[in-house]
């Protein structure tokens, strides 16, 4: 997995299209963005150009995120690419994602149907606005069945933040394991574990738009724990009558609402 590291210039923004370019240091190469179409046209022929058109899923996606990011004229951003990278489709929540990162490669597939015989993480985390206290539960479920349920309780926090202290205490506890599925309710962990992290690592930790990336600590202390790891993620819908996501579920918010638990400061 080699990254690919150029600097995009924000040339111009109009309300029906942005230009841009994006530099190796060496070559410019222009580039414009059409909202209407979601598209990046890209006009020069050139090495680099046609890398970058082979590239242009990832480009869209760096201007989108930028644009939430208050997009200005002439702001530069850092982009880190991987080439022939698969990012995830709607339809791939509906079955079970996988990466495996056991060789130096990054491969990420689908499937139909599950792993058998692993260890298996399930997890939720939850925040309590009226006392303004957070939590996460969950347990680690053997491939011969026993289970071994973890918590923490802790003052200010929030969801995302939960899910994903969640999944990083159930790792933390199967470190000595390849094979490990994960059954969580959260996109923002699964997307981030399949996803992001590996451009985040790359770009010295920060977004596409050059800020820190939230909760950039725990991801810094998480994606090692992935690495030469076969890892299955399902997602579950919440409130959907998973009995074992409901068990986190309900564990979770007891530890956010709990007034005697043995709380940490976050």
């Amino acid at each position: 997995m080699k990254p690919i590291k150029l600097t995009m210039q924000i040339l111009s923004i109009e309300e029906l299209e942005i230009e841009c370019s994006l530099s190796d240091g060496k070559e410019n190469i222009p580039i414009t963005y059409l909202l209407a179409s979601d598209h990046a046209v890209i006009s020069t022929n050139s090495f680099l150009a046609e890398i970058i058109r082979n590239l242009q899923l990832q480009v869209v996606k760096v201007i989108k995120s930028a644009i939430k990011g208050n997009l200005v004229a002439g702001q530069t951003i850092n982009c880190v690419f991987i080439e022939g990278f698969n990012f995830l489709k709607e339809s791939d929540y509906q079955k079970y994602i996988r990466i495996d990162r056991r060789k130096e490669g990054l491969d990420i597939t689908t499937s139909e149907t599950k792993m058998k015989d692993i260890h298996k993480i399930y997890a939720d985390g939850s925040y309590a606005d009226e006392t303004k206290q957070s939590g996460y539960s969950g347990f680690i479920e053997n491939p011969d069945g026993t289970q071994q349920i973890f918590h923490r309780s802790f003052i200010n926090g929030n969801s995302n933040l939960m899910e994903l202290l969640a999944v990083l205490d159930g790792l933390q506890r199967l470190q000595s394991v390849e094979k490990i599925q994960v059954n969580t309710d959260s996109r923002f962990v699964i997307r981030g574990l399949v996803q992001w992290v590996h451009f985040w690592k790359f770009n010295n930790w920060q977004t596409a738009y050059g800020r820190e990336v939230k909760f950039a600590k725990y991801w810094q202390q998480i994606e090692p724990l992935c690495e030469g790891k076969l890892i299955e993620f399902k997602w579950i819908k919440g409130h959907s009558g998973n009995e074992k996501q409901d068990f986190c579920h309900q564990m979770a918010g007891e530890c956010a609402r709990n007034s005697d638990g043995d709380f940490t400061t976050i």
